[in-house]
């Protein structure tokens, strides 16, 4: 699944680089405490380098996509598993870390965000953070076009409740 070019190594290493911050977002997101999100990232670099003599991404932007969605899918899985479900919550929520000073400015709503449900939060999150149009968002996720918007729609509806007003549209 990797670029072709240079050797596997040297490129896994480049996209690990280039998207684990990414990644790490994503899997906190759902699973909300570093320890079981930094679970969730090597599972899904792990997939990522079982599956790397199988296929090629097109671009950046489908390597990058493939992962977010990959990591969200584990996510999902692990949070649904029986003893996940049954498990007590030891630990209380912990504080999203600070990747750069832009994201310092906006934590609020970004934890907004990852407290929205699972079909609106990602669908925010690829739209808003990580920059994909709506229809690259529905190819990655399998669903059609007029749904992502929807999610999109009432995703912010959401956030303008939560946040008192200060979602922006954009």
């Amino acid at each position: 699944m990797l670029h072709k070019g240079t050797a596997e190594e040297s490129d896994f290493q480049r996209v690990y680089r280039q998207h684990v911050d990414a990644v790490y977002r994503v899997c906190f997101g759902f699973m909300k405490n570093n320890a079981d999100a930094e679970d969730a990232v090597q599972e899904t670099f792990l997939k990522l380098l079982q599956c790397s003599a199988e296929q090629s991404f097109e671009s950046a932007s489908h390597e990058r996509a493939w992962l977010i969605v990959t990591a969200s899918n584990i996510c999902k899985n692990h949070l649904r598993s029986w003893t996940r479900q049954k498990r007590k919550e030891m630990e209380s929520f912990e504080e999203l870390p600070d990747s750069s000073s832009a994201e310092q400015g906006n934590q609020h709503v970004l934890e907004a965000v990852l407290k929205l449900p699972d079909k609106y939060k990602t669908v925010i999150y690829l739209f808003y953070y990580e920059e994909y149009s709506c229809s690259d968002i529905a190819a990655a996720l399998g669903k059609k076009e007029t749904t992502i918007r929807s999610h999109l729609k009432r995703g912010r509806a959401i956030l303008e409740r939560t946040l008192g007003g200060e979602a922006d549209e954009s």
